[in-house]
């Protein structure tokens, strides 16, 4: 990808930053997003996702013993409610990994990207597409030793912003990023 200061987008953020905006060039990957959506775990939407599956991983076998007790054998009822209590575990502990490879196709099609953090918000923008959402759109926020992601407060939405710290030219522009992404969003 080459020089995108001529991107409009981009030229949008540079007159509205006030000199305060990080550039992050990166290229998404599964694994990033995997990160970002179990960080997306400690945000209220995140816990409000997981809950029923948590529930019916500790309420199910008990229900499934239930039906034994009173049947007096393993039905095919049971059998399937067991199978509903294994999934619901895996989806507990790996749901994260498996929403990230829905994104696969997504992730390929953007190719490089340059996203550019500011007073005005997060924009990204890459081979086939450019998003802009400004601070109003976003809620929260989390820091992985490896990642910073960006999430929105909606219930039913999922909108993750994943920011690489691979794509940043050095430490100050870490800094930097945390202190922009403190002043507008809640760490989770």
């Amino acid at each position: 990808m080459g020089d995108m200061g001529g991107d409009q987008l981009y030229r949008m953020h540079e007159s509205g930053s006030g000199g305060q905006a990080v550039e992050l060039r990166y290229t998404p990957t599964t694994a990033d997003m995997a990160e970002a959506l179990h960080a997306r775990n400690r945000t209220p939407a995140g816990r409000r996702q997981r809950r029923p599956w948590l529930l019916l991983g500790l309420l199910g076998p008990v229900l499934a013993a239930v039906l034994i007790v009173l049947d007096g054998r393993v039905a095919p009822v049971t059998t399937g409610l067991l199978a509903v209590v294994v999934f619901s575990w895996v989806f507990v502990f790996s749901g994260h990994r498996m929403m990230a490879r829905a994104y696969r196709g997504v992730l390929d099609a953007a190719g490089e990207c340059l996203a550019v953090v500011d007073a005005t918000g997060v924009a990204v923008t890459g081979a086939r597409t450019s998003t802009h959402h400004q601070w109003a759109a976003l809620a929260h926020y989390a820091e992985t030793p490896t990642h910073f992601a960006a999430f929105s407060g909606d219930k039913q939405a999922l909108m993750v912003m994943v920011l690489p710290k691979r794509g940043l030219a050095g430490p100050a522009d870490e800094e930097m990023l945390r202190a922009i992404l403190e002043r507008n969003l809640k760490r989770v």
